[in-house]
């Protein structure tokens, strides 16, 4: 996994937070016990038989998103499509929510799936992530990146009033561009 605390500022972290929290196109998402309002996401709208929300994010996403890829090198990968916008996805973790253990959906024969993701807002206890058996605790405005169509990923129940709230950029990568993310 690599990781880069601070990559976003704390008063971008407040424009993506208040907008997460003020924007309602999110559906339930899926926990370990079955679908739950406790997590959910604008990956996509599954139950109103639209597939994608009509999703208006905030300039500050595409600022971030850019420097992602300016920063990671990462400027010549397409975006993960189907999900969110423009491969953005944003999920909102509640007390007594979690993520359960996963891999995500292929992006294609012989390619990766890279999240590069901001924790925006953080839960007072838990959330802790677990990849491939080791455990991170991001804070807020750190980006972590790791494969997530290859490795299993799960965050442990959150706990308190303040939400989680992760904004995840998707790229796709060929095992070469991995390899060379990596470095």
């Amino acid at each position: 996994m690599k990781r880069i605390p601070g990559f976003v500022t704390s008063e971008e972290c407040k424009i993506l937070a208040e907008w997460a929290m003020a924007d309602t196109n999110f559906a339930d998402g899926i926990t370990t016990g079955g679908r739950t309002k406790l997590r959910v996401s604008n990956r996509a709208d599954f139950d109103s038989g639209n597939r994608l929300f009509p999703i208006t994010y905030p300039d500050t996403v595409y600022i971030i998103q850019q420097r992602i890829r300016e920063t990671l090198g990462l400027g010549g990968c397409p975006i993960i499509e189907g999900h969110g916008k423009g491969g953005v996805v944003v999920s909102k973790t509640f007390d007594g929510g979690d993520v359960y253990a996963h891999t995500d959906p292929s992006v294609g024969d012989g390619l990766l799936g890279l999240r590069c993701n901001v924790l925006v807002s953080k839960q007072e206890t838990g959330g802790i992530l677990t990849v491939d058996g080791i455990d991170y605790d991001p804070s807020v405005g750190e980006l972590h990146c790791y494969p997530v169509t290859h490795q299993r990923h799960s965050v442990s129940v959150c706990h308190g009033p303040t939400p989680r709230i992760l904004f995840m950029f998707g790229f796709v990568l060929t095992p070469e561009q991995y390899l060379e993310f990596c470095q």
